[in-house]
C-alpha cells in the first residue's frame, strides 16, 4: 500500500482535533476571566492562538473530504498555540504547576487556568503527534500493522513531554506570590515521620516581640493539606532565653544546601534558621541531636497561651507530597525566596 493508498478516517477521526479546539476556547475564556491585561502579550504569538481554533476546525471538516490535507490543517491548528503557551511559561517565576500550589486563602480562578494550560497543552500535543503520524508512509509497518494507523504514539508522546515539563517547573516546592516582609529572627522547625505522615510544627520570632506557630499533617500522595496558625508574644523571660538560644555555637554549623525531606520510614528533624538563609539541621537521620536548650524552648512557646483565635487553611502540592521540604516547612516558599535570576539571565532554583 503507497501513500495515495491511506484508508479513509472515519468519523470519529474529527473527534480529537474538535476537542482541542474547544479546549483552547475553554483556556481562553478562563484566561479572560483573570482580568489579566490581554495587551501584554498582543503579537504574532497571541494571535497564532486566537485563530488555533478556527484553523482545527477547518482540519476536522477536511479529514471527510481531503485526508491528507485536513491532517496537515489540524497539525498546523494544534501547534499555533505552544509558543505562546511555553513563551508565558517561567521555570523560576510563574508557571502553571507552580500555581497549583496555591493555597486556600489564594484566589481560585488562577488554578483553574493553570489547570486548563496543562490540559490544553497535553491535547495539542495529542493532536499535532496524531496528526504527523497519520502522514507518515503507509509503508512504515511496525509490527504487523502501519505505523500511520496507530494511536500509541500520539498518546505516549505527549504525556513524557509533559512529565518532562513537570519535572522541570514543578521543583523546588513554591507557592504562586511574591513576598517582601521582615525575615524572623529565629525559625524552628519540628518534623516527625510516621509512614506516610509528616507532622510538622514551625515557630519563627520577630523582633517586635511576637512569634506564630504554625502546624500540620501531611501525607504522601495527598495533594491538600491542612495547616493553623496562631500568634504569641514574648514575655521577658522568653527574651532572654531566646538570646541564649541565639548564642549556641551549634546553630553556627549551617548547611551549604537547602536540606532534603527526612526518607526513613520513622524519623525526625529539628531546622533552625536566623534570618541569614542559612540552615542548621539536626536529624536522625544524620545521627545528630539538637541542643536541649533550643528544644525546650519550642516546646514553651508551643505550651504558651495564644493571642486571637488563629486561623486554618488548605495547603496544596501538585507533587503530591514529595515536593515539599523542610525549606518550605520553614516558611520560605514565595517565588522569590527559592528563585533569583542570575547575571547569566537564567533562573535559578534552590
Amino acid at each position: 500500500m503507497n501513500q495515495t493508498q491511506q484508508p479513509k478516517p472515519s468519523r470519529k477521526a474529527s473527534l480529537l482535533p474538535v476537542c482541542s479546539a474547544a479546549v483552547v476556547v475553554w483556556m481562553l475564556v478562563s484566561y479572560a476571566r483573570t482580568e489579566r491585561d490581554v495587551l501584554l502579550f498582543i503579537g504574532m504569538d497571541w494571535f497564532a492562538v486566537l485563530l488555533s481554533p478556527f484553523v482545527l476546525s477547518i482540519g476536522a471538516l477536511l479529514l471527510r473530504w481531503r485526508a491528507r490535507v485536513g491532517y496537515m490543517v489540524a497539525g498546523a491548528g494544534a501547534a499555533l498555540p505552544l509558543p505562546w503557551i511555553f513563551m508565558t511559561e517561567s521555570r523560576g517565576f510563574g508557571n502553571s504547576w507552580i500555581a497549583m500550589n496555591a493555597s486556600s486563602q489564594q484566589e481560585p480562578v488562577y488554578t483553574r487556568y493553570s489547570q486548563l494550560r496543562i490540559l490544553t497543552v497535553e491535547v495539542l500535543l495529542m493532536t499535532l503527534i496524531w496528526a504527523i503520524t497519520r502522514l507518515l508512509p503507509c509503508n512504515w509497518q511496525l509490527g504487523s500493522r502501519a505505523v500511520n494507523q496507530r494511536m500509541w504514539p500520539s498518546i505516549a508522546i505527549p504525556l513524557i513531554l509533559v512529565v518532562f515539563w513537570f519535572a522541570a517547573f514543578a521543583l523546588p516546592y513554591r507557592e504562586p506570590l511574591i513576598v517582601d516582609a521582615e525575615n524572623p529572627e529565629l525559625s524552628v522547625l519540628n518534623v516527625k515521620k510516621d509512614g506516610k505522615t509528616f507532622h510538622e510544627t514551625r515557630i519563627s520570632v520577630y523582633r517586635n516581640g511576637r512569634y506564630y506557630v504554625v502546624r500540620n499533617d501531611r501525607q504522601l500522595f495527598h495533594y491538600g493539606f491542612g495547616e493553623a496558625v496562631h500568634e504569641g508574644s514574648l514575655t521577658d523571660d522568653l527574651r532572654a532565653k531566646l538570646r541564649v538560644i541565639q548564642a549556641l555555637p551549634e546553630l553556627k554549623r549551617t548547611l551549604d544546601k537547602s536540606p532534603r525531606a527526612l526518607r526513613a520510614r520513622h524519623a525526625e528533624g529539628w531546622y533552625t534558621e536566623m534570618g541569614s538563609f542559612a540552615i542548621t539541621a539536626f536529624t536522625t537521620e544524620n545521627a545528630t541531636s539538637p541542643p536541649a536548650e533550643l528544644v525546650d524552648f519550642f516546646h514553651e512557646l508551643e505550651r504558651a497561651p495564644p493571642i486571637g483565635a488563629g486561623s486554618h487553611y488548605e495547603m496544596r502540592d501538585v507533587c503530591l507530597g514529595f515536593c515539599y521540604d523542610p525549606k518550605a516547612g520553614l516558611g520560605y516558599s514565595a517565588e522569590n525566596q527559592r528563585c533569583t535570576s542570575g547575571t547569566d539571565g537564567k533562573e535559578h532554583c534552590y
